[in-house]
């Protein structure tokens, strides 16, 4: 994916970069890596594909909302993957 995305809070950069390496929390990749593979200790191909998973998942909503700026906060669930201390206020701009 070559897609890039800056993650703000409060008019703070938390993460600038391609949508493949924004911050995930490891509990959702365990988690997903469980649901999807089984794998309760993800090896790189299972993490990769994990990763490659919840990129898609922001893009999605980015394309379906047909917006290039998305409100975190807004889409708790779907988002609440990102590792940041809080989706509180959090902006997630797609360049």
């Amino acid at each position: 994916m070559k897609q890039k995305i800056i993650i703000e809070q409060q008019g703070k950069t938390l993460f600038k970069g391609k949508v493949m390496n924004m911050p995930i929390k490891k509990s959702h990749i365990i988690e997903k890596s469980v649901e999807l593979f089984d794998d309760d200790d993800p090896c790189i191909i299972h993490t990769s594909y994990v990763i490659q998973h919840f990129a898609t998942e922001l893009i999605d909503l980015f394309t379906e909302k047909s917006v290039s700026t998305l409100q975190a906060e807004q889409h708790k669930k779907t988002l609440d993957f990102i590792d940041v201390p809080s989706l509180e206020g959090v902006v997630i701009t797609l360049k």
